[in-house]
Parts: C-alpha cells; structure tokens; sequence
C-alpha cells in the first residue's frame, strides 16, 4: 500500500473491484457490501452510460459500484467526513464517471445545519434540520454543521436528468419532493429506490406523491434491525 494513501481494502462485488477506505470501525462494515444489497440489485438493472443519482451517498459504496459498471454517477453527501472518506475512495478507485457534490438536498437551494448522533466517518445518525424530526431519528446529536442543501429541480437545470434514483435521506424525504417535483414528471426517470419508515407520518403523502408521477412498488425490503424501515423499490409504469 502507498504510505500516502489513507488505510483500505480491497474486495470483488459481484465479480466488480472495490477499494474502499476502512480506518473507522464503520467504514470497515461499510466495505464489507453485505448491507443492504437491494441497493445492488438496483443499480444491476442500469445500463452503461445511464445517469444514476445516490442522494445520501455516505462514503459511496454504491456510487463507485456503480461507476465501475460503466453507469454516470451524481453523488450527494453532506456530511463532511463521510464526503472526505467518498472522496478517497474516488481516487483509490481512479473513476472518473463520478460527481460528487458535497451537500444535502431539499425544498429549495441554500443553508442547513446537519445534526449529528454518529461524528465519525462512515457514521449514520446525521439529519438535516428542517423543522421536524421524524421519531425514529430522534437521536442524541453530539454535534452540528452547516452544510449546503439543493433543489433537484434546480440542480437537474443545468445537468443530466436521472435515470434512476437512490434515496437515502434519513428525514428528508418531504423536502426534497417539494424540490424534486419537475424531476419526477420526467419520462427519462425510470425507477426509484427509495429508504422509507412506513410509520413516517408523511408515509402516506410520499407514496402519493410518487405514485401521482406514475411509480408504483416493485419490491420492498426491511432494512436489517429496523422494524419500519423498507427500502422499496418503484417503477414508472
């Protein structure tokens, strides 16, 4: 290993090869790519050269999958440490269909402030401060950073329209909806993967709003040692 690149591990997804950073206890579960492997699934469906969006990349396992099968990908985090450990693994991997844009998304283009449980690369337990608070995020925050937040609409403006989406928001979901509502009246969006609580009160409001847009359920899978929480898979019709 080069002495100047930060500590990693090298794995075969799926006949793929990954380098992924692995100094935090976190990013070393993270690289496993036993987690959550509907995510996979999702992206196997996407062809080379099609434009792929990871909203909540974290340390973007799946964006560098993704790449690496030829697919163009637009990766948001907002998080500074998990975008720092996206970033390494970026160059330990040489890709280059990535973009990789340090922010959260929202109703609107501007400020937030991030709220932290998990301070620590590879971390979860980090939710954008929108006025509410979903009750199964209700953490402990140990600490806060202001971050930047995007509309989608805005955003898909003056860059690629996705094909499909990963949605991985943790309490964000209804105001990047707000944001995102030309993007999913595009025909050119396909399918979605979206992280949800079926106990979210806004639960029913989401569903709604996508199947309005013409997505209906495909699949739903229970997200491991989370009762309520399915990452569902949707398709337009």
């Amino acid at each position: 290993m080069n002495s100047e690149e930060p500590r990693h591990t090298k794995i075969i997804t799926r006949g793929i090869h990954l380098k992924l950073v692995t100094y935090t206890k976190s990013l070393e579960l993270c690289a496993r790519m036993n987690y959550e492997t509907e995510n996979l699934d999702f992206i196997d469906r996407i062809m080379p050269n099609e434009v792929f969006y990871d909203l909540g990349a974290c340390e973007g396992r799946f964006s560098i999958y993704a790449a690496k099968k030829g697919i163009k990908v637009f990766s948001f985090e907002p998080d500074k440490k998990n975008f720092l450990a996206f970033t390494q693994n970026i160059l330990l991997n040489n890709i280059k269909l990535i973009t990789a844009i340090n922010a959260g998304v929202g109703s609107k283009t501007g400020k937030a402030v991030l709220k932290i449980g998990q301070p620590w690369e590879g971390g979860h337990q980090k939710v954008v401060d929108h006025g509410e608070v979903r009750d199964d995020l209700n953490f402990v925050f140990v600490e806060h950073q202001q971050i930047d937040v995007l509309s989608m609409d805005l955003y898909v403006e003056n860059n690629p329209v996705p094909n499909y989406l990963k949605i991985d928001i943790d309490g964000s979901e209804m105001p990047f909806l707000e944001g995102a509502s030309k993007t999913l009246q595009s025909t050119e969006l396909k399918g979605i993967i979206f992280e949800l609580n079926e106990k979210d009160k806004n639960f029913d409001q989401i569903v709604a709003v996508l199947t309005s847009n013409g997505f209906r359920e495909q699949a739903r899978y229970n997200v491991p040692n989370e009762s309520h929480l399915y990452n569902i898979v949707y398709l337009r019709n």
